[in-house]
This record gives structure tokens, sequence and C-alpha cells, in this order.
């Protein structure tokens, strides 16, 4: 080895470790690296608005026709879906343009009967559930909704409510009245407590005797 072997090493480190150093100093300068597109992370959507007079209408549903949550969230998806399914909002489906009243309303003489009733006031309560409803925060249980009912009805006597046409604006309701009701309804799909669920095109059943509770 020549003794002009030892300064060309020298002078190569040298040249190494100072571009070493600039390098340093100019990342610094630049900062840490751009994230590509690729890395960034989707914007979260914005949660669907709630329509006020969907928010009032689902309300006052849950309130006229029970007072048990269970039945209240079960009723209040049923309203959802079929409002979906329909393409109609759900103040439209549940006041079929006659404003907020019983289901069955009297318009020059003819009897309306509406999908649910809008009579009673809307509770702080229920204003909360039914925002949850509609938000999708709240659902009623999975044997529930697999079942997929698409109306309902409770087992009750006659309502003391007469109306224009002299008649009870319900009727007293039996539990043979409501298998006869599969003929407008569809098929008995199951029950929670005293109310029966039926499902749009599902088969009849003979009585109400082995259908399963939805809970």
């Amino acid at each position: 080895m020549s003794r002009q072997e030892p300064r060309w090493t020298g002078f190569v480190a040298g040249t190494a470790a100072l571009s070493l150093v600039v390098v340093f100093f100019a990342l610094a300068a630049i900062g840490p690296p751009t994230a590509l597109k690729d890395d960034a992370a989707p914007p979260v959507p914005d949660p669907p608005a709630i329509r006020p007079d969907d928010l009032v209408a689902l309300a006052r549903c849950l309130c006229s026709e029970d007072n048990d949550p269970a039945i209240q969230i079960a009723i209040g998806w049923i309203v959802i879906q079929t409002a979906r399914r329909r393409r109609v909002s759900v103040f439209e489906l549940l006041t079929a343009g006659h404003g907020y009243g019983p289901q069955k309303v009297f318009v020059d003489g003819k009897a309306i009967i509406r999908f649910a009733s809008t009579d009673k006031p809307a509770t702080d309560t229920a204003m909360l559930l039914a925002a949850a409803l509609l938000s999708g925060t709240v659902e009623p249980p999975t044997r529930f909704q697999q079942a997929a009912p698409t109306s309902f009805v409770e087992r009750s006597k006659a309502s003391k409510r007469i109306g224009a046409d002299g008649h009870p604006l319900q009727p007293e309701t039996t539990t043979q009245r409501i298998v006869a009701l599969q003929s407008d309804f569809g098929g008995l799909v199951g029950r929670i407590g005293r109310w029966y669920f039926y499902r749009n095109r599902a088969a009849s059943v003979p009585s109400t005797d082995e259908l399963p509770v939805l809970l």
C-alpha cells in the first residue's frame, strides 16, 4: 500500500461525513415528509340530518300507541322501515296529509285509516327515543329485525271515542280478529305482550297460540 492511499481514504471519509451533515440540515429545514393521499384517513361522514317534522311525528306516534319503551322501539322501527320502503317521510306516512290525530279520521264524511296514531303530544322522553330511532343508534332486538314485521295491532277493547260514523274509532280487537286481519296485513310473525306483528306476504297461521315472542 502506497502512502497516498491513507490520504485518499481520509479525504473520502471526510467528504462522506460532510455530506451527511448537509443532508441532516436540509431535512431539518424541509421538515417531515408530507403524507401521501393514500395514507390520509378518510373523512368521517356527517350523520344524516333528521327532519324536525319526522321527529315530532314519530315521537307523537310512540306516545299514542304505547307507554312501554320496548313496544315503542318496535313500533318506531316498523314506521321508519315502512316510510323508507314507500319512499315517503315519516311525517307523510303517519299524517297522510291530514295532520296529527287518531289513526282513523273522517274527511268529507269518509273514513281514512292511517298507518298509526299521532293523537297524543310528544314527551321529552319520546322525542329523545324518536331521535335515537331515526339516527339508528337504537334498534329493536335482532330477533325482531329478523322477523321483519311490516305492521302491528294491539289486542284491546273497543275505543271509548266515537267517530263520525257512530262507531268506536278503534273496534274491539280479539285474538280471532287478529288472526282474521292476516288477509289484509300478511301472516303473523310474532308478538310482544298484547301486541301482534304481521309481515306482508308471509304465510298465514291458524291461531296466535304458537307465535314466538320477538324479544
